[in-house]
């Protein structure tokens, strides 16, 4: 949505929030989620970029945007070079919106390149150690609020969904791994961003950025570095990962996860969602198929 169809009362907190009016407004295309996504400058100069949507777009984002809001102003007490600075937030009950930091950078290019991967993944280190423990005191636990998804195995076997030759008649070893997979992950004491890919993460020349915490939640320390990898597999080489029962399940959880939900009607406002979930589930599947060998 362009930053001009957002309602005049958002607008207006805007430009209250950063001390003049916005005379430039920038759609930054691409994501999942509905509503605005724009970089702003006002008239004084001062840049900020702001997100933004309403109930009417979709029903579940705003949710999806307070969970960001408190993980962001947990974040803020760190003051991280890996985050960006969060100015002001909005929300009236329908719509809430976050105005941040515009970060001057690129999204890095997929496939990956070698030398961003490596910055990326030494920069997660940096900020892995930062979150250990969680920032965020209140922090939703993953283990809790993903179990739903993490556990998609047992519709998988109940929907008798067709899966690819390797797993077929292992859909039950799956489905346990998956759970040793999720208490590994309950036991976790870090912030998670939970949702790494390369269209959430900005690079400078000086800064890496994991920007959109929507979904961050407490978590094993080794949950982003899981995600990431999975991010990165098919692009470049990646160091071996611990051969730890707990990743390995959190994998077929994922796996689990992404194959039943690439099989349901795409949900409103989100239509590349389930292809996206099936080219996930794929990758997953075969990181996991190396694990087990």
């Amino acid at each position: 949505m362009p930053y001009e169809k957002v309602p005049a009362r958002v607008r207006a907190w805007v430009d209250r929030s950063l001390g003049s009016s916005v005379v430039s407004a920038s759609t930054q295309q691409g994501g999942f989620s509905p509503g605005v996504a724009a970089r702003l400058v006002a008239a004084s100069g001062r840049r900020a970029f702001v997100k933004a949507v309403g109930t009417e777009l979709n029903p579940d984002t705003p949710t999806l945007f307070r969970n960001e809001i408190a993980a962001m102003q947990g974040l803020a007490a760190h003051s991280l070079p890996h985050t960006p600075f969060l100015y002001d937030v909005y929300d009236d009950g329908d719509w809430v919106a976050l105005l941040l930091e515009d970060v001057d950078g690129y999204l890095p290019p997929h496939p990956w390149h070698p030398a961003d991967a490596a910055r990326v993944l030494d920069a997660l280190a940096e900020l892995t150690d930062s979150l250990q423990p969680s920032p965020w005191a209140d922090a939703p636990l993953a283990a809790v609020r993903s179990e739903a998804f993490l556990s998609r195995w047992d519709l998988v076997i109940a929907d008798g969904l067709a899966v690819p030759a390797w797993v077929a008649g292992r859909e039950q070893e799956l489905a346990e791994l998956a759970r040793t997979g999720l208490d590994a992950l309950a036991k976790g004491t870090s912030l998670a961003h939970w949702d790494l890919r390369a269209d959430n993460i900005i690079l400078t020349e000086e800064r890496v950025v994991f920007i959109d915490w929507a979904h961050a939640a407490r978590a094993a320390s080794w949950a982003d570095s899981v995600i990431l990898h999975a991010e990165m597999r098919a692009s470049v080489e990646l160091p071996e990962l611990p051969d730890d029962e707990g990743i390995t399940g959190f994998l077929a959880g994922i796996a689990g996860g992404q194959w039943w939900g690439s099989s349901r009607p795409a949900p409103p406002g989100l239509p590349t969602l389930r292809e996206w979930q099936r080219k996930a589930a794929l990758v997953h599947l075969d990181w996991l198929r190396e694990r087990l060998t």
